[in-house]
């Protein structure tokens, strides 16, 4: 189990320098893109350098990548989580790095850490001001990042967004097109991530309460991860 933990640990600190560097490459390309459409001075020197620079940031993100594709094959979760339509090594590793699953007991806990939980008056949770936020900030960026990879190459998961969509533009007309898209979303991602959770969870040898919970994405029936 500790020699599992450094392993998860040391993808973490993998993950956290990709990001390091991708936001860095980013903030040169966007120093380019003024000097693009004229809003900073255009200088042959300052051109150079941010070119110099977005360049060696980007072979540092893409280096980094490879090393993280290659670390999380290690992963438990591993065959598990790439196999999942439109989820890669990298992106695997983004989110396996992230989450302690020993410490979800419940798929809902697991649900509110990664940003995909509603309140009371069914507003999704937010960062607030001089509060401790309840979901880890990354994974949520991840998991949007995910969603739209799903989208993007039409995974089983997508059905759940566009039946969720639909249900939303019918019944909820004072919600804007935007609205109903991240509640779509929400809707796809908590079914990937409850079957994340128990998948990751029997495999760990960890308890997965029944019955399961599938009530709350709209749901009567158990839909198992293998459908996937």
């Amino acid at each position: 189990e500790e020699a599992e933990q450094k392993r998860i640990d040391y993808l973490f600190e993998l993950v956290n320098m990709y990001y390091a560097f991708q936001k860095e490459r980013n903030a040169f390309a966007n120093r380019m893109a003024m000097i693009e459409q004229g809003r900073s001075v255009d200088t042959l020197v300052k051109r150079k350098v941010f070119e110099k620079y977005k360049e060696r940031f980007a072979d540092l993100e893409q280096e980094i990548a490879s090393d993280i594709a290659m670390y999380v094959q290690d992963h438990p979760m591993y065959d598990y989580i790439t196999g999942v339509k439109g989820i890669g090594a990298c992106l695997g590793a983004q989110i396996l790095s992230q989450i302690d699953i020993r410490k979800a007991d419940t798929v809902s806990a697991l649900w509110r850490y990664s940003g995909l939980s509603v309140d009371a008056e069914g507003k999704a949770d937010r960062l607030k001001k001089g509060q401790k936020s309840v979901f880890n900030t990354r994974l949520k960026m991840v998991m949007y990042k995910v969603s739209t990879q799903f989208l993007r190459n039409r995974s089983p998961y997508a059905k759940f967004y566009y039946n969720a969509k639909a249900y939303y533009k019918q019944n909820r007309p004072d919600w804007t097109k935007l609205h109903c898209d991240y509640a779509a979303r929400r809707k796809m991602m908590k079914m990937f991530m409850s079957h994340l959770w128990e998948v990751y969870r029997k495999l760990e040898g960890l308890p997965t309460p029944a019955p399961y919970v599938f009530e709350k994405l709209g749901h009567t029936h158990m839909i198992s991860p293998h459908e996937f």
